[in-house]
């Protein structure tokens, strides 16, 4: 299905926008957080997931993969939808997210609209299990906004930040760089490797 979608926004309101693709307008359902940073008339690549029910075929769009990532892993959970799923990352940044389920804070939770506190601790306890399993989610949502203490002076850490990554973006890639690598690779090979694996994402 769509990997992407780039195009001119057409129109948008406060739940979706309309992606004009070579004169085809696609209906693309977004978090409050993405829309905000889009306008009309902008150019923009959508990361794109695709909800195909029966009665339905929903486009949903993001502007970063760990969006993306966040929004098809609540999927997974009992009994959260598309609707509560967009609704969670229109409240939290990923990290702000990640924060939330460490913290235990249902609280947080119970201020999303369709969120109480049963689905709210039943996000919380999945997610926990989850980001114990999952390296790749865990370095997404496991630190704070702007890194842990670990990364200072990580030389591909920093690289990958000066070349526009996010904090919690650049510890992922670098981590599996390094997983795929192995230790004897250098601080090049890991950037030119985080690099590789960031292009194929988008």
């Amino acid at each position: 299905m769509f990997r992407f979608l780039r195009g001119v926004i057409a129109e948008k309101s406060a739940e979706v926008l309309a992606l004009d693709v070579n004169g085809v307008g696609y209906e693309v359902h977004a978090p409050e957080t993405v829309l905000r940073r889009l306008s009309v008339d902008q150019t923009a690549t959508l990361l794109t997931y695709c909800h195909i029910r029966e009665e339905s075929f929903t486009i949903f769009g993001f502007l970063r993969e760990d969006e993306k990532a966040l929004f098809i892993t609540l999927l997974s959970i009992n009994k959260v939808g598309p609707k509560v799923a967009l609704s969670i990352l229109s409240a939290f940044t990923p990290s702000d997210f990640g924060r939330a389920v460490l913290d235990n804070n249902v609280d947080a939770f119970k201020k999303v609209s369709g969120v109480g506190k049963a689905t709210a601790q039943r996000v919380i306890l999945e997610m926990r299990n989850k980001m114990k399993q999952d390296a790749d989610l865990n370095a997404i949502l496991g630190e704070p906004a702007g890194g842990g203490a670990d990364d200072t002076g990580d030389d591909v850490f920093e690289a990958l930040v000066s070349l526009g990554c996010t904090p919690q973006e650049a510890k992922r890639v670098a981590a599996k760089a390094r997983k795929e690598l192995g230790d004897g690779a250098t601080d090049e090979d890991l950037v030119r490797a985080a690099l590789r694996s960031m292009s194929k994402a988008v």
